[in-house]
């Protein structure tokens, strides 16, 4: 692990003990999930520091516990989203091919029917009578050498054109028999997409309701062990959420820098690409608002300290990650969210409304530039040298 970054570590996690002497607020009575501490379990753990500090972790994991009942759920509905994404492009495809054949298909039906009249003119005038080619027995039996000559190049040039128009009748029968193949098969491709892509869709909403669902539910426990917790440490529930959040990122840093470590030891060190695909699905529950979510994170700057030069930094950082959409979605990494989280669930830490909520996923990335970097110009300049571009 580099100096700079153990320094930076440190310093959150030494920045974070001062939650301890932040002032109190009461305890709210709310309904406990079963399984989780109870009110009476943290009021008596209050009578030692070692009680306290036991139930403290207790705490803890029930929290992480919590977030993690959701995440399970939201990272299932990121991939039906997905799954959705692709058989609509699919979809659009097959329909954009079917469309070009239908075109072709006319275009050679109409020629073919031109050469059709063509050698239907020609067979008129080569077995007509009268005048002109009217018989080949009547080229034959010409005494005149003038006529005789002047018949035969006419039939000549005729017999030509004869064959030409039917070997060209042939080419446009066979093309126009392709197309319809082509076409009868593009058709019935389109029309199994679309089942698939409905049904795809249909599994997609159902899929982000029930992770919507368990989201909600995390969230309310979430709610209770905050204000348990502060209740414990005698602060409030944002500073909690402040201070877990800060401790969760801040141990991610850890891990994910000692598994660089072991890969570089391993193979040549390598990291992940930045910037986001296309957008993650087909979930009307996403909040997607570029917009909102800057006007947020400029608000939310204030508590780490930074000013608007360092929200100058922040948003060209995450346009170029995602474009600032709350459902941007790496698809050959799984990096999401504005901040282009890796694996997705990290931000479950900020929030269980982490796949849906672009100021929860915006709370988790501030935190973790503050823990890996210090400020947003940093990041952003570790951004831009870097290729492929990550943070």
């Amino acid at each position: 692990m580099s100096t700079p970054r153990r320094i930076a570590i440190a310093v959150l996690s030494a920045a974070l003990l001062l939650v301890w002497a932040s002032p109190g607020a009461a305890a709210p009575e709310n309904e406990v999930a079963p399984g989780y501490p109870t009110w009476e379990e943290v009021e008596a753990a209050k009578s030692s520091e070692q009680a306290s500090r036991a139930e403290y972790e207790r705490l803890q994991g029930a929290l992480q516990r919590a977030q993690a009942e959701a995440a399970e759920a939201s990272v299932t509905a990121i991939e039906r989203a997905e799954a959705a994404r692709q058989a609509d492009t699919a979809l659009t495809d097959a329909v954009a091919m079917e469309e070009q054949l239908a075109a072709r298909l006319a275009r050679a039906r109409e020629s073919l029917a031109g050469n059709s009249d063509a050698l239907g003119r020609t067979v008129a005038w080569l077995y007509r009578d009268g005048t002109g080619l009217a018989r080949y027995g009547e080229l034959a039996s010409s005494q005149d050498p003038e006529e005789f000559m002047a018949k035969l190049g006419a039939a000549t040039q005729v017999t030509g054109t004869w064959n030409a128009l039917v070997e060209r009748a042939k080419e446009e029968v066979n093309a126009v028999s392709s197309l319809e193949d082509q076409a009868s098969a593009a058709r019935q491709e389109r029309e199994d997409l679309a089942e698939q892509a409905g049904a795809a869709r249909q599994e997609a909403e159902q899929v982000s309701q029930r992770a919507k669902a368990a989201a909600s539910a995390a969230a309310d426990r979430s709610d209770t062990v905050y204000a348990q917790l502060a209740s414990l440490r005698d602060t409030t529930s944002d500073v909690e959420r402040r201070y877990q959040l800060g401790l969760r990122v801040a141990e991610e840093l850890r891990q994910q820098e000692r598994e660089r470590e072991r890969a570089a030891e391993e193979t040549p060190p390598s990291q992940p690409g930045g910037g986001a695909g296309p957008p993650g699905g087909q979930d009307p529950g996403v909040i997607v608002d570029p917009a909102g979510a800057q006007a947020y994170a400029r608000q939310a700057m204030r508590a780490y300290g930074w000013g608007d030069d360092q929200f100058g930094c922040l948003v060209p950082l995450w346009n170029g990650e995602s474009g600032w959409r709350a459902d941007a979605l790496n698809p050959s990494s799984g990096a999401y969210g504005i901040p282009q989280s890796l694996p997705a669930e990290k931000m479950a830490a900020a929030g269980s409304d982490w796949r849906t909520n672009g100021a929860t996923q915006v709370d988790w990335g501030l935190a973790y530039i503050q823990a890996a970097y210090g400020t947003p110009c940093t990041a952003w300049n570790a951004w831009q040298s870097r290729y492929p571009r990550w943070y």
